[in-house]
């Protein structure tokens, strides 16, 4: 995904002085206004937006980091942005502690999957601590993006063949399936749905034969994500996924299948 033709390069400072939570929305909508994409909406209406969002829970994620963001129905493309704080900004955070950067999304309404990839893509940035603390220490914008662009290292793949696969993967590990599923959520052009299930032990349980195995634990965690993407993408998934695997050491509790699609037709949203 190229965030380059989001960016906005109108406003050239970095740092704010913001105190306040109320403040720093409002510095954002202040931002966010004086990109080309964002004509005739004034400041006041874009931060009640950034307000109201901010009322259904903090977009700060924690050690450090906030990705403000909001919908408009009269826009037709994205705007992101960034502000950096010096000081720290308390925003509620989900680990109580300060905020220093803010990488803002004004997101149109009738894009919502592409406004999910884009949030995918900047946390999967900011979460390296290593990255986080170099971008802090850039002093204008077209540094910090070229910067971020760098981290994310992008692979922008043009004229993709129509050829699409399948993923199907069972997963008994909750720490397991939010990695997965964030993951598919990068995946460009990707349709993907999520069933909740039931270990076979849950139905065994009402055969005589098995029901000495059935009790509680066996109840357990089952989710299954089923997803349609490029065929392109596949060989990287898998070993992400594999990765994600080992690292938890839930071989065990995760299955995954592909197969290539013979028809493909339509989508869904995330």
């Amino acid at each position: 995904m190229n965030l380059e033709q989001y960016y906005n390069f109108q406003t050239k400072v970095l740092q704010t002085d913001a105190e306040s939570k109320e403040d720093i929305l409002l510095a954002i909508a202040s931002s966010a206004v004086t990109s080309n994409t964002i004509q005739g909406i004034d400041t006041e209406h874009l931060y009640k937006k950034l307000k109201e969002r901010e009322a259904v829970g903090s977009t700060g994620f924690g050690d450090g980091i906030a990705i403000p963001h909001c919908t408009l129905n009269n826009i037709d493309s994205f705007v992101i942005g960034t502000l950096i704080s010096e000081k720290g900004i308390d925003f509620n955070s989900i680990d109580g502690k300060p905020v220093y950067l803010f990488m803002y999304i004004i997101a149109p309404s009738k894009k919502r999957n592409e406004h999910i990839r884009i949030l995918s893509e900047i946390s999967k940035v900011l979460r390296v601590p290593s990255q986080l603390n170099t971008l802090l220490k850039q002093n204008n914008t077209k540094d910090f993006f070229a910067t971020f662009s760098k981290f994310g290292n992008w692979e922008l793949l043009d004229d993709l063949p129509k050829e699409y696969s399948q993923f199907t993967v069972h997963i008994q590990d909750a720490r397991a399936f939010d990695k997965i599923l964030e993951l598919f959520t990068e995946i460009e052009d990707s349709h993907v749905s999520v069933i909740d299930g039931n270990n076979v032990s849950k139905y065994l349980y009402a055969l005589p034969l098995f029901s000495h195995f059935m009790n509680e634990e066996h109840k357990g965690f089952h989710r299954l994500i089923l997803a349609v993407a490029n065929t392109v993408y596949v060989n990287d998934t898998l070993r992400k996924i594999g990765m994600i695997m080992k690292d938890l050491d839930c071989g065990s509790k995760v299955l995954v299948t592909t197969h290539p699609l013979n028809y493909f037709n339509g989508g869904i949203d995330i």
